[in-house]
């Protein structure tokens, strides 16, 4: 039970990059599907520009979160280099509290635009553009909770060195 609760979490901590790996896949499959289709057949394909388009789209949304995991995003090093210990850590927590706020804020508004998506059809497939949105919702959504991740994991490394200089 507890081997297959790790591996479940294994997933879930890297859902953003088995996701995102897997659309940049199929989107390299089509442009290349594209490429052989418009040089040997002379005519392209009516589908594979827009399922491109759509994976590109769900993979940059899907790498704000990653980029979130990975501390890849912007953060004011600058001021870091003079500053160590607690004082560092408190910067980090909150850098990432204003990010989960952005985040928040994004995923509220990316909310109200798949809302609005779900009546507009694409124009190749016809699928509603909702699935699309689906993807800046995921994102947001996948973006604050590591945000959220990284404020538990700052505090906590914030209490170790309390600790040490206690001890």
């Amino acid at each position: 039970m507890e081997e297959s609760m790790k591996k479940l979490w294994r997933i879930l901590n890297n859902l953003e990059e088995i996701i995102a790996s897997s659309l940049f896949a199929v989107m390299c499959i089509m442009v290349l599907s594209q490429m052989i289709a418009r040089i040997f057949l002379r005519k392209g394909l009516m589908f594979s520009e827009e399922v491109s388009r759509f994976c590109y789209i769900w993979v940059v949304f899907l790498c704000i979160s990653l980029g979130e995991k990975t501390f890849e995003h912007f953060n004011v090093s600058v001021f870091l280099i003079w500053l160590k210990g607690v004082p560092n850590q408190i910067i980090y927590a909150i850098t990432d509290f204003i990010c989960f706020f952005i985040h928040a804020y994004l995923l509220y508004w990316s909310w109200q635009f798949f809302e609005f998506e779900k009546v507009v059809k694409s124009a190749a497939l016809e699928i509603p553009m909702a699935v699309v949105a689906a993807g800046m919702v995921l994102g947001f959504f996948l973006g604050s909770i590591r945000c959220l991740v990284n404020v538990v994991h700052t505090v906590q490394k914030i209490g170790k060195i309390k600790e040490e200089k206690e001890g």
